[in-house]
């Protein structure tokens, strides 16, 4: 049986938190309690670092003042089940899917939990112990540890739904505007679909390198990247592009290099629209179950891989350096964890 406390990260001001006891998540009928074994730190959970307490956070919300903050790429144990969960589950090594649908809707029904009218987020994963629903915890593919599975929701999940709702086909160009974690997601997914060219562009010197050992051509954007996308498509621009920046000034410039009739999805940020230009736009959000079998094959034979991703693990007692580094040390931090103490 776990523990009745735990530690837990809370908010305790702007960029500043501390792990504190709490007391373990009980769960419902359809729930399982998981003992964390990693938690990576995801660029969204920057949004809510530097700003003040929000607090009273209602918990499961995606609220940095709650217990756990906003954790939500986590790899565990099952330690508990509730009294509908199948009790052989206890033990079981998993990962978390945290886009949660109600289960119910024809969205869920047919595998687009991301389109339910009720959709939430298994958060709070900066802890000792995280409560999800059941149906979320997916086995850990052979071959993965926990840090490197704690990553399948959004470092593989994320950018295979974007390249899915691109539509990227085989012989494409695709642009990738930012080439942090889920960038470099992007491009691995690109190339899978069977994109004959990946062109790469972010300012860090170290993520255009990871991005090339991947088979990207990777670009500088302040050395002529929009010149240099039209020589590379023969002057006509990407058939796609894909961003995963956020910056306003950025993601107009990405949707300026998108060549006529292309298709452009966002994975953050707004995607711009061009009025009377005729460019498909779409913004796109994590990764319907219904792609996960596709996915996890990908990831289970390693055409899809996680390797080299993790740079930093710190332990819960550290969650305060974990932010830091990921927030401030672009060019030599890339995947940051926190594993309990």
């Amino acid at each position: 049986m776990p523990a009745t406390t735990m530690l837990a990260a809370k908010k305790t001001g702007p960029a500043a938190a501390s792990a504190v006891p709490a007391p373990v998540p009980g769960v419902g009928p359809s729930d399982v309690l998981v003992a964390v074994r990693a938690c990576a730190v995801c660029a969204s959970d920057l949004w809510g670092w530097n700003a003040p307490i929000a607090g009273p956070g209602t918990p499961g919300e995606w609220d940095p003042d709650n217990l756990g903050i906003t954790g939500h790429e986590v790899a565990g144990d099952i330690v508990g089940v509730g009294s509908d969960v199948d009790p052989v589950r206890l033990g079981e090594a998993v990962w978390i899917d945290p886009i949660t649908g109600c289960g119910e809707c024809e969205y869920c029904r047919a595998g687009r939990q991301t389109f339910c009218p009720r959709v939430s987020i298994v958060c709070q994963g900066f802890a000792e112990y995280v409560r999800s629903p059941a149906r979320q915890c997916r086995p850990i593919p052979d071959g993965l540890d926990y840090e490197r599975a704690s990553m399948i929701g959004d470092m593989v999940g994320t950018p295979t739904g974007a390249v899915k709702r691109a539509a990227v086909a085989e012989g494409e160009s695709v642009a990738v505007w930012g080439l942090g974690p889920v960038g470099l997601g992007l491009v691995q997914a690109s190339l899978i679909a069977g994109a004959s060219l990946v062109a790469g562009i972010d300012p860090v010197g170290a993520r255009r390198a990871r991005a090339e050992r991947f088979g990207a051509v990777a670009l500088d954007p302040s050395d002529r990247a929009p010149e240099r996308l039209l020589e590379l498509t023969a002057g006509r621009g990407p058939d796609v592009v894909l961003c995963s920046v956020s910056a306003e000034g950025a993601v107009r410039t990405a949707f300026e290099t998108l060549r006529l009739e292309g298709r452009m999805v966002t994975v953050t940020g707004h995607p711009p629209a061009g009025g009377e230009v005729c460019k498909w736009v779409s913004g796109s959000w994590g990764c319907d179950e219904r792609l996960w079998p596709e996915v996890l094959d990908q990831v289970s034979t390693g055409r899809f891989s996680l390797d080299g991703y993790v740079t930093h693990t710190f332990p819960l007692s550290r969650i305060e350096e974990a932010f830091e580094l990921r927030a401030d040390d672009l060019e030599n931090s890339f995947k940051v964890v926190v594993t309990p103490d």
